[in-house]
């Protein structure tokens, strides 16, 4: 029955009941029982598993991770080093001359100011303002040039092999133990306002002699007319790795080649001594890709009574929705699907990963898809759940859409075979696609552009831990659905 007939009835109706005091079964008399929609809630189950990351993950970020950590409960030991570009700026340019490169003459006063101090030198400066672990650990970190550059035109993922990359067999070009609380800066240093912590490497004086001395050749002067000229032809990058050492991870957000040099400057016909540096920065405009290494997992992916959130790219939580039973079979529309993740204490620990901040809720099959694509939020077969640290849970409101396209992939894959919507049908669908059903739990964080909006989501490479209720031998994941049946 349309609109306009149902009005219709309804007028007609109040006429021929207009003396009768008693309206209690008015909606009844004007709406057909095949036109009354029928709410239901109801509450489903879904199973839960820890699952190690095998497929790796796409590794687009612009903070790389450094460091090693042994987990003292679990005996787990996380590692990770980086690989890392270096860019060349358009309009590169440096003095007419400097001292001990070519052959310039400079002046005795410039020879005496000089002295005993280098002419030219190179430093590879980490910044960074976040890490995790005890702030007096002390780790190794050793550098090695890369031999091989990283390619452009390629996807960097979880597992990238850095001994592709650069010479196993040679010895580091530096090495020094650091820590988070840097003993070589005063207190009163890091006190300052916007100071921005890092760790500093004394490179060879090679590597700044090669810079310099190219600048002022025919030929090396074109090398600095674009980033790929830079790292073809005079460095390619660096891997920064943790050799030894335990309890530090270090958040790399800014890799730094520094080559610093003295020259005379002319100013009003006046001749004065300076320092000068330039800079070659690892960041968004080139290659970084972090290098992770997880071992001793075992442990946690055979407790069963719950699941698990190891990051970055350690363990992630399988979820295996009841779609069938969400659906009532497919007699009825499924409106509303809300899935609570409870966390669950871990043992007490000194220094713990905290819970990731967002949780990506994505179709198990799409995850690839996801992260090689635009990355963005579809409320249909993607969604997030931020933490809430006070009741230690995330909220996915409402899943219903992924719910939908999960039976209409299921439909359009039994009417592409020829196959009915049936038992033997549904057994051969799984049969095809055992994840269709299946979804994961990924943490992530967000980018933002210039004016705070995210545009993407990119792996969360940030140590972090997550305990859930679930587990295939533990308490079920409750879903709780709102359905409507005429």
């Amino acid at each position: 029955m349309n609109i306009k007939t149902l009005a219709c009835s309804l007028i007609a109706a109040l006429f021929v009941i207009s003396c009768d005091s008693d309206t209690s079964t008015l909606g009844g008399s004007v709406t057909p029982s095949h036109d009354i929609v029928k709410i239901s809630s109801d509450t489903c189950y879904a199973t839960t598993r820890s699952i190690a990351v095998t497929e790796p993950l796409l590794m687009k970020t612009t903070v790389c991770t450094l460091g090693r950590y042994t987990d003292p409960v679990t005996s787990a030991t996380f590692s990770s080093g980086y690989l890392t570009q270096l860019n060349c700026v358009e309009d590169f340019e440096l003095p007419d001359s400097i001292y001990g490169i070519g052959d310039h003459n400079f002046p005795d006063w410039f020879i005496r100011e000089v002295g005993d101090s280098k002419p030219y030198y190179a430093n590879l400066r980490l910044y960074f303002s976040e890490f995790f672990g005890d702030s007096t650990n002390t780790v190794k970190i050793d550098i090695f040039p890369l031999t091989r550059m990283l390619d452009g035109n390629r996807r960097y993922y979880t597992d990238t092999d850095p001994e592709d990359y650069y010479d196993k067999n040679a010895q580091p070009i530096a090495s020094a133990l650091v820590s988070p609380l840097n003993f070589l800066e005063s207190d009163s240093l890091r006190s300052v306002s916007g100071h921005y912590p890092s760790l500093t490497f004394r490179l060879p004086d090679s590597i700044a002699y090669a810079i310099l001395h190219a600048y002022y050749t025919e030929e090396g002067r074109k090398w600095f007319t674009s980033s790929t000229n830079f790292m073809e032809n005079l460095c390619k990058g660096f891997y920064v790795r943790c050799s030894q050492g335990d309890g530090a991870v270090f958040y790399i957000e800014k890799s730094v080649l520094e080559v610093n040099f003295k020259c005379i400057e002319y100013k009003n016909g006046n001749a004065s001594y300076k320092s000068y540096m330039a800079e070659f920065t690892g960041s968004e405009e080139v290659l970084q890709v972090s290098c992770i290494d997880w071992k001793g997992l075992d442990g946690i992916l055979e407790d069963n009574t719950h699941t698990w959130i190891k990051s970055p790219a350690g363990i992630l939580t399988e979820i295996t929705l009841p779609v069938d039973k969400m659906k009532k079979g497919g007699s009825s529309v499924l409106n509303s699907a809300k899935l609570i993740m409870s966390t669950v204490n871990t043992p007490a620990q000194a220094i713990k990963p905290s819970a990731p901040g967002i949780l990506l809720l994505i179709r198990k099959e799409k995850t690839k898809e996801f992260f090689e694509g635009n990355n963005t939020i579809d409320g249909i077969e993607s969604y997030i759940a931020q933490f809430d640290r006070s009741l230690g849970t995330y909220t996915y409101g409402n899943i219903a859409e992924m719910v939908e396209r999960i039976c209409n992939d299921r439909t359009e894959w039994l009417d592409k075979n020829g196959l009915s919507d049936n038992e033997a049908g549904r057994n051969a669908y799984e049969k095809a696609n055992p994840d269709w059903n299946k979804a994961l739990l990924v943490p992530v964080r967000s980018k933002k552009n210039t004016n705070s909006q995210v545009i993407s989501y990119i792996v969360d490479t940030y140590m972090h831990q997550a305990r859930f209720a679930g587990g295939t031998d533990g308490k079920q994941v409750n879903i709780y659905t709102v359905s409507s049946t005429r």
